[in-house]
């Protein structure tokens, strides 16, 4: 289920954790083979390649030490938990690769998560969305005062 929760989309997830849950409540808890037969079933259906570092049963190419090309966008598989120790996860960073629009009417400016996301964990997003709105509002105050168009470069 941590693997899931890193590569399906929330609506799985969900999904799964209700499906263990009322297992569990109904006194017939559903198996580790259902469980991974369940993630198989919902990576097909959101159309996860099975060589993708997505896929939980990754092609065996990946597991000989030769990581997929979208290796580098989700943590490492999980493949055991050690009772009684302490899990870390890798906090994210991503950002557009353009803030601005660009060409001939692109007059758009991107700010907040539209033009990143930090993990929830790290605690930064929202500091950072504010500080975003507050530069854009300096830039655009200065170049009306200076008679600029606002949507030039």
């Amino acid at each position: 289920m941590i693997n899931a929760a890193f590569r399906l989309p929330v609506v799985s997830v969900k999904y799964l954790y209700d499906r263990i849950i009322e297992g569990h409540a109904s006194g017939q808890p559903l198996t580790a083979t259902q469980v991974r037969e369940e993630i198989q079933w919902r990576e097909k259906s959101h159309l996860i390649k099975s060589t993708s570092a997505y896929a939980s049963g990754m092609s065996k190419r990946a597991t000989e030490g030769i990581p997929p090309v979208d290796s580098e966008e989700v943590p490492p598989l999980v493949t055991s938990i050690q009772t009684g120790t302490i899990a870390s996860f890798p906090l994210r960073y991503n950002h557009a690769d353009a803030y601005l629009g660009e060409g001939q009417g692109g007059r758009t400016a991107l700010v907040g998560d539209a033009a990143h996301t930090i993990h929830p964990l790290a605690g930064q997003g929202l500091n950072l969305g504010l500080a975003d709105a507050e530069c854009l509002v300096r830039v655009i105050e200065s170049t009306l005062s200076a008679g600029g168009d606002i949507g030039a470069y």
